[in-house]
């Protein structure tokens, strides 16, 4: 299962989820849980805020979550309608993504 991480440096959730300009996206099966890649918008500019946050549902439509610091009620509501949960947090990337990896394989 994937889990998309909303961050500036792939250390810490720091960023807005129609705001991210990257993801950093983690495996999670069995007992371990993997660095796959960094997915990054596109550098042409997006004018207006539903465009920003399309994009980023564009480079995770097949994460199982997302972890960011904030998110807005209609991409939270798009997220939800594809499956994929939405988790605020703002700490440590690899304590989030173990923490919410025992979460998420009981929704499973």
């Amino acid at each position: 299962m994937k889990v998309a991480v909303a961050s500036t440096d792939g250390k810490k959730i720091n960023l807005h989820f129609g705001d991210a300009d990257q993801f950093f996206i983690f495996d999670i099966c069995a007992d371990e849980n993997t660095f796959e890649e960094v997915r990054k918008k596109t550098k042409l500019p997006l004018e207006d805020h539903t465009e920003r946050w399309r994009a980023s549902i564009d480079l995770i439509e097949d994460c199982k979550a997302v972890l960011c610091s904030k998110i807005g009620k209609e991409p939270h509501i798009e997220l939800r309608k594809m499956g994929i949960k939405a988790i605020k947090l703002d700490c440590n990337i690899k304590d989030a993504v173990k923490e919410c990896s025992k979460h998420l394989k009981l929704d499973s």
